[in-house]
Order: structure tokens, then sequence, then C-alpha cells
């Protein structure tokens, strides 16, 4: 039996989420395995309340900050669409060198809303490459209802390289 085409990696953990993903990515790229998609970092800055989010283009390396600097006091959302929607077409014009993995950090409010990475995930589900994403637990509801029967479920490390394993990919 081959797996469904993307797996969720359901989480209440952020950071445990991250970690699972960064090490997958890691793996990946010690065997130099191109993958596609992409991983959030933070960058804590001294003179703001909250750190700059970075989304890093996994198959150029490239690091794009997508908060928007709104000043030292400033509170709500601080996503910067312009420069997520310019890595989002970043990360689908690497779909066409056909990695062996897409891996987005996180469905989101964004991509709830119907953009993000919403769109590289279709793209890649099209062209039948494996697709692992970060789905919090809240978001749960929203992402069944994008990926439908399409989508296994994971709750851990073990799970997802099950799910990597199946769906053909080589082992990180």
């Amino acid at each position: 039996m081959t797996a469904r085409p993307v797996c969720g990696l359901i989480y209440e953990d952020g950071a445990n989420a991250q970690d699972i993903l960064i090490r997958l990515v890691s793996g990946f790229r010690a065997r130099g395995l191109l993958i596609a998609g992409t991983i959030q970092t933070e960058r804590a800055r001294p003179d703001r309340r909250h750190c700059d989010m970075m989304l890093e283009n996994l198959a150029t390396g490239e690091l794009v900050r997508i908060s928007e600097d709104r000043g030292p006091l400033a509170s709500g959302c601080r996503l910067d669409r312009d420069a997520f929607a310019r890595v989002e077409a970043a990360v689908r014009g690497t779909l066409e060198s056909r990695p062996v993995l897409v891996i987005v950090n996180k469905f989101g409010k964004t991509e709830i809303e119907g953009g993000g990475l919403r769109g590289v995930i279709a793209d890649a589900m099209e062209r039948d490459i494996p697709v692992l994403v970060g789905v919090p637990v809240r978001n749960g509801a929203e992402w069944a209802d994008f990926v439908g029967e399409h989508a296994e479920v994971a709750t851990d490390e073990t799970a997802v390289k099950r799910w990597i394993a199946s769906a053909g990919v080589p082992a990180a």
C-alpha cells in the first residue's frame, strides 16, 4: 500500500514540531536529496517585543523576513503579506526541479484564508510530490476541509518517518 500524497504533522507544541521538521531537513540535506518548501525561524531583536519571523526556502537556502517591523510596542498580526507572497512564488518555482519531498512548516491562518503556501501544497500534490505539513491542532478542521481524504495524519516523528517511507521518499 502506498501512502497518501500528503501528511499533516498535527501538533500542540509548535517548538517540538519545528524541531522534528528541522531534523528531517538536516537528514535530507546530509544525503544530498533535493527538498522544497519552508521552515520558519525566529530572530530575537533586543529592541522589540516580538522577534523577526523568517522563512527559509528549503530548495535554495534563502531566508526571507516575513514579519513587518511596526515598532517596539506593536502588537497583533505582523505578517508581511507581500514578503510571504514572494516566498510562495519562489517555492512554487522550485517544484519544477522535482524535489523528493515538499515540507511546509505550518498550515496557518493565511492558508486557512486561501493564501500562503496553500497553492504550493496543491501544486505539489498535482505533481505527485509527497508533502509534509505542520498543522496546529487549532487548525485541524480547516486542514481536513482543504485536503480531505488525501491526507494522512502523524502526531510524532516516528509516524512521520513511517509515512515518508511509505510514500517512497528516500529516508532522511
